[in-house]
């Protein structure tokens, strides 16, 4: 008899430790798929407008930086003649279109460079630029830069 109740215990414990462990992965993994989700969502905004923000810096010394409409448009200059650089938001898309500065804006032709929920730029007072980006279902992050091209 006393065989019997040593092998029940025993197997009860082995059942109540396979469940609690059982039980400790589903949770893991939960929590695991929940920071995946974040950390995804997260890149987009961030990497937007990192890459914004490393374009105004490249050009900030030789160039006409302006912001209009969440149009962020950077004007170069060279012996070939006057170049413009346009980055906006269009259809869920960051996008940058590259022409020369005579040519119209379209921005149906733009390349797609990452997808966004939303982007602003707008010029502040004292040469600040804020760029304001967002990935598809987070909240929006913004940044200000100061234009050395603005100090006169």
């Amino acid at each position: 008899m006393r065989l019997k109740t040593d092998f029940l215990f025993t197997l009860l414990l082995f059942c109540v430790f396979a469940i609690s462990a059982f039980s400790l992965v589903i949770i893991g993994a939960g929590v695991y798929e929940k920071s995946v989700s974040s950390i995804e969502q997260n890149f987009e905004g961030r990497t937007a407008l990192a890459y914004v923000a490393e374009k105004v810096r490249q050009n900030d010394a030789g160039a006409n930086i302006s912001a209009r409409d969440d149009v962020l448009c950077i004007t170069t200059e060279d012996a070939d003649g006057s170049y413009s650089l346009y980055i906006y938001e269009h259809e869920g898309f960051l996008k940058e279109f590259f022409t020369r500065t005579e040519l119209p804006f379209d921005e149906e032709a733009g390349q797609p460079l990452l997808a966004v929920g939303s982007f602003s730029a707008s010029e502040k007072d004292g040469g600040l630029l804020e760029i304001s980006t967002a990935g598809e279902e987070e909240e929006p992050i913004s940044l200000l830069l100061h234009l050395k091209s603005g100090d006169s």
